[in-house]
């Protein structure tokens, strides 16, 4: 029988951080993903919640992030989705670092998809190894 999925919605601020990775860690912990894996999720939910954090609700204090996943296809599926702007144009000038967080995304995740709409929000989506923890 699969493990019911993990879905929950946090305001979008720092402080929020420590409670999502600590909700992502026991949710892959038991559907039996190894630790070094855990850890990869943990840096994803991360950068993902630090790009809502950061850029999806300019200087409003009333945003707030979703956090889903669930075991599908034999991998964990993690999507993180805020409510704010969207990623509009930007220029590396003006944002120095802009997609670094994309690229560890990317780095850490057997695949992963990012979809944006202009005062719609954003959403990744990041799909993990699911390996069995060693005995």
């Amino acid at each position: 029988m699969p493990a019911a999925a993990l879905s929950f919605r946090v305001p979008a601020t720092a402080e929020q951080l420590a409670l999502v990775r600590s909700e992502l860690a026991e949710y892959a912990d038991t559907v039996g993903m190894a630790a070094s894996d855990v850890e990869d999720a943990q840096t994803i939910v991360t950068e993902a919640c630090g790009n809502a954090i950061k850029h999806a609700y300019g200087d409003s204090t009333d945003g707030s992030i979703e956090v889903k996943a669930n075991v599908e296809d034999g991998e964990l599926r993690l999507v993180v989705r805020d409510f704010g702007s969207g990623i509009g144009p930007r220029t590396a000038t003006a944002y120095p670092g802009l997609h670094a967080g994309l690229s560890i995304i990317g780095a850490l995740s057997n695949s992963f998809r990012l979809c944006s709409r202009s005062d719609a929000g954003t959403e990744i989506e990041a799909r993990l190894p699911l390996a069995a923890a060693c005995p």
